[in-house]
């Protein structure tokens, strides 16, 4: 349903519009009504609407002037413009302000209605690239997060294979003013970025990169970057302790069901001492013991809320949670959403 606003200093013309609105069949809510700009204007604070129906001459504020104001303020806005006149010089201007319908009064009923219909239309096609875009966005958080976790555990295959899931996720979601080499710079940056928050400052010919503007030769060359940035973290850290920061790591997920696990039976399965353990799996982790359990559970919980019919309070207990209002408070603080209603959200996304 668009919220739609209508400004006109004429009352028949409101009755006209409000009738032709009422009667199109279209997802249409009039939210508001206004005889002149300055009073849209104060309309438009309290409720941002989605179509805007204006006339161009009206006292107090004509309507070119209050579309420049609003379009200061809120650029999604979707503008009609009405006119007793016409006039070149004011389609001239509106044109510069985005506005791409303009009709002359008095209103023929049938193109009143079809513009109102492209603009629906507009609105439908400009929220389905929005949406898009925030799921390409949102993936591309996650698989870079992943990826670098590859890198920084020196998995060269596993990285290699999700630098491809990214490129492969990119050419089939790519945003329309995102580009290859934007792409493979943006992600290459996030890397070297989140490499010096873990303590490590890469060669700087590492920073500095042209990038071919065909395709192929781009994706190859991202390739053998990230293939180089593991040759430099290997060089740079110690390997023995990441060894074994990985073997703690599969540990926990082979075992994180079980509620009693902890960092002394983790360091006892390594042969190693409690102390030792936590101290290295902090400096090669960034974080400890007990916040990468809970991330593990989180996620684990969030792929079965997803995609099984699993009950939420069964799935606390198959991610090692025995009091479910534990788990539904600590899923709500790692995600942002109750598990009732991120299994809403996962729903109606698919």
């Amino acid at each position: 349903m668009y919220r739609l606003m209508m400004i006109d200093d004429e009352y028949a013309i409101h009755l006209s519009m409000r009738t032709l609105i009422e009667s199109s069949g279209l997802a249409l809510e009039i939210i508001g009504e206004a005889e002149d700009g300055a009073e849209a204007m104060d309309m438009v604070q309290d409720a941002v609407p989605d179509i805007i129906v204006t006339d161009i001459c009206m006292p107090e504020m004509d309507g070119l002037e209050f579309i420049r104001q609003v379009r200061e303020l809120h650029r999604h806005i979707h503008f009609i413009i009405l006119s007793g006149h016409d006039n070149f010089e004011f389609a001239r201007q509106a044109l510069r302000y985005g506005v791409s319908d303009f009709l002359l009064k008095p209103l023929d009923p049938k193109q009143f209605q079809q513009t109102l219909a492209n603009a629906c239309r507009e609105l439908d096609h400009r929220t389905e690239r929005f949406s898009k875009q925030v799921k390409w966005t949102l993936a591309q958080e996650r698989d870079r997060k992943k990826l670098f976790e590859h890198i920084w555990a020196l998995q060269e295959a596993e990285a290699l294979a999700k630098a491809q899931e990214i490129i492969g996720h990119f050419e089939a979601n790519r945003p329309a003013e995102i580009g290859c080499a934007s792409l493979s710079d943006m992600l290459m940056q996030d890397l070297l970025q989140e490499l010096e928050t873990r303590g490590l400052t890469p060669p700087e010919d590492l920073h500095e990169q042209e990038w071919p503007a065909d395709e192929p030769s781009c994706y190859h060359l991202l390739l053998c970057r990230i293939s180089e940035l593991m040759e430099v973290i290997k060089s740079m850290r110690n390997y023995g302790a990441l060894h074994n920061v990985q073997k703690a790591k599969r540990y926990i997920e082979e075992h994180y069901v079980r509620e009693d696990l902890s960092l002394q039976e983790v360091a006892d399965s390594l042969g190693m001492s409690v102390t030792s353990l936590s101290r290295t799996f902090k400096s090669e982790t960034s974080t400890n013991f007990v916040k990468y359990l809970v991330r593990i559970r989180m996620e684990k919980a969030k792929e079965l809320l997803a995609d099984t019919n699993m009950s939420a309070q069964e799935t606390a207990y198959s991610v090692g949670f025995a009091d479910y209002v534990h788990f539904s408070k600590t899923f709500k603080k790692f995600h942002g959403l109750t598990p009732s209603d991120f299994r809403k959200q996962s729903k109606a996304m698919k």
